[in-house]
């Protein structure tokens, strides 16, 4: 449902599905702080923004702008762009100003080179929120790419240790990841990525038992489970950049077991783990793909190694019995388990249909999970987890698989 409201100041504001794009009270002065709040990115030569509303804050923007310097707007809400045309239509003259909606065939290419183009983008969250159903791919790409961007700008020192890792790593002789993916290319076995959501310790007895039909992939987190339980992984795969990394692996015996890792990751992880190492990403000839997930990266190997079926083990990305890893997590890292009490909760569907707690983290790892099986038609995945239901994947019991 969508309706034009007079508000208190005497412009016009927009009711989408009970919510209000702009404000009730003086919408014009909210779009010149919403330009204020976002001056930074004002002085570049292109602005991108997403998200039109009824272009208030298209108005202040524009008015803010260098004069050599293009504003292009995006926005997908055909209804959004009718509504603005009517309130705010000046806007679609401006010479500095691009607005390109949906109907433009080229939207989503466009759309993309301008992500390309620029290191940040200015979203019109209110409007962005307008397609959260209508079209999801694109919702969670913009909603990613903020929170990654946020990421990265408040983390400075993972960008230090990042750079310092690579050149320690990089210094030694490692095999290439090539090396070990030779290796896998001609197996026939599915294989299987071990991630450590409380889920898996319920699949480790199947897992033990059936361990010589499947070729596996443990994330870093998941390894000490493992070896526990005396399954031994073909791989082990690290791209954290944290020191904290190498507690995965202290005091563990790693029975020759290959760890493959970026050339980014923990240094100190990488200088303490005692069996065959092999680096990917240090140049492209090495290229696995990590979207910021460590599963997407184990994915990706098991996807070079030419894998026709790919089975997913405790990628829950959501919290289970308030519990989000498995029950080796205090061991590793010395400390509970207990994210639950100071995080901020959103929900995720389940696997069988029910409504699962989460974080917004765990949210955009699932959003690149996805991303990955998209990309990868040809190749069945099936996800054994418990938690979050895994768009593009078929969802089985592992009990249920290995009969």
């Amino acid at each position: 449902m969508i309706e034009l409201e007079k508000s208190k100041s005497g412009n016009l504001t927009l009711k989408y599905n009970n919510k209000y794009i702009h404000s009730k009270y003086d919408p014009v002065k909210e779009g010149i702080q919403f330009a204020e709040g976002n001056k930074e990115l004002l002085n570049e030569k292109i602005v991108v923004v997403y998200g039109l509303g009824l272009g208030y804050h298209i108005q202040a923007i524009a008015e803010k702008l260098k004069d050599d310097s293009v504003l292009y707007v995006f926005e997908y809400n055909k209804k959004l762009i009718e509504y603005c045309k009517k309130v705010n239509k000046d806007i679609f003259n401006y010479k500095n100003t691009k607005i390109i909606g949906s109907t433009d065939s080229q939207f989503l290419r466009k759309f993309a080179d301008s992500l390309r183009s620029v290191e940040n983008i200015i979203i019109h969250k209110a409007s962005l929120e307008t397609i959260r159903e209508s079209n999801k791919l694109l919702y969670n790409l913009i909603n990613d790419f903020n929170i990654m961007k946020q990421h990265v700008d408040m983390d400075t020192e993972i960008i230090k240790q990042s750079e310092e890792n690579y050149k320690i790593n990089t210094e030694n002789n490692y095999k290439s990841i090539n090396e070990f993916i030779e290796q896998f290319k001609k197996s026939n076995k599915p294989f299987i990525i071990v991630s450590a959501g409380p889920s898996v310790d319920n699949d480790l007895s199947k897992l033990k038992q059936n361990r010589e039909k499947f070729n596996i992939i443990s994330v870093g987190s998941a390894f000490r489970t493992l070896v526990k339980n005396r399954i031994t992984p073909d791989a082990v795969v690290i791209i954290d950049t944290k020191p904290i990394v190498k507690k995965q692996f202290e005091n563990l015996e790693t029975y020759n077991i290959p760890l493959c890792f970026s050339a980014t990751a923990s240094r100190w992880a990488v200088e303490l783990y005692n069996g065959p190492k092999y680096i990917f990403n240090t140049s492209e000839h090495d290229e696995i793909k990590t979207r910021g997930t460590v599963a997407v990266s184990a994915m990706d190997i098991a996807i070079k190694c030419n894998a026709k079926k790919i089975i997913l083990l405790g990628q829950d990305l959501a919290f289970i019995n308030k519990k989000s890893h498995t029950s080796t997590f205090e061991e590793t890292y010395g400390f509970k388990d207990d994210y639950t009490i100071n995080t901020k909760m959103k929900t995720v569907k389940g696997v069988n249909g029910e409504c699962l707690n989460t974080t917004q983290g765990y949210i955009t790892f699932k959003n690149k999970i996805e991303s990955l099986i998209r990309e990868n038609p040809h190749i069945k995945f099936i996800n054994c987890s418990k938690g979050a239901y895994i768009e593009g994947a078929s969802h089985v019991n592992f009990e249920i698989l290995v009969k």
